[in-house]
């Protein structure tokens, strides 16, 4: 069920970002006859945000101008999609050339703002090694514009245990050196040694 969910919204958060004409449609057609794991998108600029990050430091897209920025969607008490998104991600990371390490950010955002508090991030950083990724948080009025902007839905839905958990859209964007939108990947589509190639192509291009 929660599987099929995710598939909902990750075509949600598709139709939202290929909405501005057919030939995106087109683009995205050839993709999946091909096999293709990565949507490359239009380069039109990103949803910006200034937000919290774990260091309690406060954090603008513009920061990361001259760099390539991932951004993913993620919650710290999410039980398997996140941690396994987050992993592949640093992964990727540490998988490329020291100098492009330097060129590349990751960046997680938080759908959990009630819960997601900066001690709780800088918590879950350290336990689980994910020192190489920026975590930000903060208020739900500033995050729903963000969540909207990058198309995620946020969803509360039954867990197992009774309780309510989260469900939001299963994506990681990647950005340019200009803050510009240049890939789309399913979470469940990333392969660390994959993306680390792409990361190499965009710095190359």
């Amino acid at each position: 069920m929660l599987r099929l969910l995710r598939t909902v919204l990750w075509v949600v958060a598709l139709v939202s970002l290929l909405a501005t004409g057919a030939g995106h449609l087109y683009r995205w057609y050839q993709a999946q006859q091909s096999d293709s794991w990565a949507l490359e998108l239009d380069g039109r600029p990103a949803p910006s945000f200034t937000l919290t990050d774990h260091r309690r430091q406060t954090v603008s897209l513009e920061d990361f101008t001259g760099r390539i920025t991932v951004v993913t969607f993620v919650f710290t008490s999410c039980p398997e999609t996140c941690p396994l998104t987050l992993h592949k991600l640093a992964t990727a990371h540490r998988e490329l050339p020291p100098d492009l390490r330097q060129q590349v950010q990751l960046v997680a955002i938080t759908v959990d703002p009630e819960h997601d508090t900066v001690d709780r991030m800088a918590q879950y950083v350290e336990a689980n090694g994910l020192d190489n990724i920026l975590f930000l948080t903060g208020a739900r009025q500033a995050l729903e514009p963000v969540w909207s902007g990058f198309a995620i839905t946020v969803e509360q839905v039954p867990a197992a245990s009774g309780q309510v958990t989260l469900l939001h859209t299963p994506v990681t964007y990647v950005l340019d050196q200009e803050g510009r939108l240049a890939f789309l990947v399913r979470d469940e589509a990333l392969d660390p040694d994959r993306f680390a190639g792409l990361l190499e192509r965009l710095a190359a291009s």
